[in-house]
Parts: C-alpha cells; sequence; structure tokens
C-alpha cells in the first residue's frame, strides 16, 4: 500500500491568511470553524429573540403607562358626571368658603375654578366668573326656526345634571315686553334653603324677579314642551344669592339621560301663555329633537 500524503493550501478565515495543512487537518480543522460557525449563528439567533422580548416587554410597559395616564386623566365629555348639591356656607366662615365651579368646557371637562360669596351670600351661584359670561360648556344655543333660539346638549348629559339660571334681581316686566325672568324666592340666610320644616316651598318671601338679559345665562333658552312633547328637566326650588342682593339664581336638574343634540326643555307654567296670548306649539325638530310623549299620536317633528 502506498500512503500518499495530500497538502491543502486554504485561508484561515479568522487571521485572513493563507495556511498549508495536510488534508486530515484540514477536515478536522474545517469542522471545527462549521462547528463555531453554528455556535456564532445561535448565540445570534438567541441575542436577537432577547431583542424581541426586551422590545417586547418596552412595548407592553409604554402602553401600561400610556394606559394608567389615561385612566388618572381628566374626564372626557362622555364621562360628565353628576355634580353633588351646593352646601351652605356657615354665618361665621361666608368669606374663607369656596365651591367647585359646576360648569364644563366646552370640551367637555369639569371647570376647576373655586367660588366665593360674592355678596356674603350664604350659597352663591356655582359658576366662577368665566362661565357667567360664557354659560355652561356642556350645553349650547343653537338657532330655532320659530322660536329664534333653544338650548341643546354639546354631550350626552347624564340624569340629575345640576344647571342653574341665574339673573339680576329686579321688578317684574309687562307682559307685553318680551322677557324670560322668573320669580325669585331668596334661601334662608342660615340654612340656605327655600323650604318649610315640613318640607313645603316658601311662598311669603318673593322678593322680585331674576332677569338673564344681558347677562351669560344660558337657560333663559330653553323652550317649554310642546302638546305632543314632555319636560327633560325642572326646577328643584333651590335658590341662590341673598335677599336685596343684586344677582340671583335658580336650580335645575335633569330628569333623564339627554342625548346629544337634544334640546333641554322645562314647563313654563299654563299661565304664562295665557298672560302672552301665545299659543303653545311642539318645538323639537330634526336637527334638535324635543322628547316626546309616550303617545300614538305624537305628531312627527317639525323640520
Amino acid at each position: 500500500s502506498i500512503t500518499v500524503h495530500l497538502n491543502v493550501v486554504y485561508r484561515n478565515k479568522t487571521y485572513g491568511q493563507l495556511q498549508t495543512a495536510s488534508l486530515t487537518n484540514f477536515k478536522n480543522s474545517l469542522s471545527s470553524m462549521k462547528l463555531n460557525e453554528k455556535s456564532e449563528r445561535k448565540v445570534t439567533v438567541k441575542s436577537k429573540a432577547v431583542r424581541k422580548k426586551l422590545n417586547r416587554s418596552s412595548t407592553a410597559l409604554l402602553a401600561t403607562s400610556s394606559t394608567t395616564k389615561k385612566s388618572h386623566s381628566t374626564p372626557t365629555a362622555t364621562e360628565i358626571i353628576p355634580q353633588k348639591p351646593q352646601k351652605t356656607f356657615k354665618p361665621n366662615d361666608v368669606e374663607g368658603c369656596t365651591v367647585q365651579c359646576w360648569a364644563h368646557t366646552k370640551s367637555g371637562v369639569r371647570c376647576t375654578a373655586h367660588v366665593k360669596t360674592r355678596e356674603g351670600e350664604p350659597i352663591p351661584v356655582p359658576y366662577c366668573e368665566v362661565h357667567m359670561k360664557s354659560g355652561d360648556g356642556a350645553l349650547k344655543v343653537v338657532h330655532h326656526p320659530i322660536a329664534g333660539k333653544c338650548l341643546v346638549a354639546r354631550y350626552d348629559l347624564p340624569a340629575k345634571y345640576r344647571i342653574i339660571f341665574w339673573g339680576k334681581r329686579g321688578r317684574c316686566q309687562p307682559c307685553d315686553k318680551e322677557d324670560r325672568a322668573i320669580s325669585y324666592f331668596p334661601p334662608n340666610k342660615i340654612t340656605g334653603r327655600n323650604r318649610e320644616k315640613d318640607g313645603t316651598t316658601k311662598a311669603n318671601n318673593y322678593n322680585g324677579v331674576l332677569n338673564p338679559g344681558d347677562t351669560g345665562d344660558v337657560i333663559q333658552y330653553a323652550a317649554c314642551p310642546g302638546p305632543n312633547e314632555r319636560q327633560n328637566m325642572r326646577s328643584t326650588f333651590q335658590y341662590f344669592g341673598k335677599r336685596n342682593g343684586n344677582i340671583g339664581g335658580l336650580e335645575f336638574v335633569t330628569l333623564e339621560i339627554i342625548p346629544k343634540n337634544t334640546q333641554l326643555c322645562h314647563w313654563y307654567g299654563s299661565g304664562w301663555w295665557k298672560e302672552r296670548g301665545l299659543k303653545r306649539i311642539n318645538v323639537g325638530t330634526t336637527k334638535y329633537p324635543a322628547p316626546l310623549r309616550a303617545k300614538k299620536d305624537a305628531k312627527v317633528p317639525r323640520k
């Protein structure tokens, strides 16, 4: 037998140099290089997998943090929450008491301003100076084809949402003149309420009317429901201000959920129409509907 020794010239991948080796040594070194390449590939694959996991975990953390921020952020328009009833300021601490403004901004966020007593009253109108001029941003005044203007919900309003009709106290105007004033019965200077001990409303403390003219009040544009319609808000007979003061207010509360662009309506009283010689008609329109009575013969809202 003849033994043949073959030498192979190859380039070392590690150092980039030409080296000479026997065929057997070359095979051994070639197999070792392949093993090294496989191990390098495995390490590379593992490192890529680790990077993916890290990226996923960091993305999850970012998503969690953003969700946490959103949960602690200010409420959106669809999250409007009814306000709590106004508390009465104590007589000895009227000047130091404040209440958060009841109004919302036009973006649906509750106003953070606080209201102080204006005339030493036990229960002031709970609107800040900004919203006394502009009105509650959760509502908006729009054009009405017959009444001229009407009040609608800018966003979906919850039941028991509180709104204040307010104006300058003064004398009642004759019925032949256009006015949107309401009678004023100032609250008790100690209790801040306008009810007797048995719960009945006081009727012997009339103190003129509240005229919303030349003010930022928007409740003055709320319509009276027609024959086929019903009210979706009402007065609570909770008055604000003080006797013989300059301004006063009356609380209204929604009776149900009021969808966006629906009119806010309250009952004016039958005498209001008779005294002015007006006929009551339906006020709902296609664009700004009013709540209908549960009757089969209800008329289709006017366009």
